[in-house]
């Protein structure tokens, strides 16, 4: 016999005339048995392997293996380069040296500053933008004479007088009635 689990093994068997029932169906068996056993690998044996396979990962990485630094990586020092520009730029958009500058005109101007060593003072560069490109700036307003001050801004409130009959006061108006020295009754307070 071929000892392989196959079509043509089992119609041997089963065509065999020498064979009584009984021999033909251990045939049978004995031949599925042998097919299993081929290939065939036990529970235990697979937790072992896999357990050696494991520990053999563990002794490699543990001989010296080190996990880089992302921060040592050439794409996160890039990251961080760009990422501080970004700050720099917004902390400079609120600061008062790009005051003049239009908001939509804003990353163009910043972008034609020069930042390197030996670069010239940042308002002389502004300066020098702002004669080229006049329609990125706007014109600032003249400040007030340090002897006339801007005038402090009028705040007008409702005066009040009697409500109407039936009317009740909100609490709020009954505090301020109150506290200018009216005599509120509890009964004209409402909602």
């Amino acid at each position: 016999m071929a000892g392989i689990f196959t079509r043509n093994a089992l119609n041997r068997i089963m065509e065999d005339e020498s064979l009584t029932p009984q021999q033909r169906t251990e045939q049978v068996y004995s031949l599925y048995g042998r097919a299993l056993d081929d290939g065939y690998i036990s529970k235990s044996a697979a937790q072992q392997a896999q357990e050696a396979a494991i520990e053999n990962a563990k002794a490699e990485w543990e001989k010296g293996q080190t996990v880089p630094d992302p921060r040592e990586s050439d794409d996160y020092k890039t990251l961080q380069n760009e990422f501080n520009d970004y700050k720099a730029m917004q902390l400079a958009r609120t600061g008062k040296d790009y005051e003049g500058v239009k908001p939509k005109f804003f990353e163009v101007v910043y972008g034609m500053v020069d930042r390197g060593e030996g670069a010239k003072p940042l308002a002389e560069q502004l300066a020098g933008i702002k004669e080229r490109f006049e329609e990125y700036f706007t014109e600032k307003p003249a400040d007030p004479a340090p002897g006339n001050p801007k005038p402090a801004p009028t705040v007008v409130l409702p005066t009040g007088g009697n409500p109407a009959p039936g009317a009740k006061l909100t609490l709020a108006e009954a505090m301020r009635r109150a506290n200018a020295g009216e005599k509120i009754d509890v009964g004209m307070i409402g909602k």
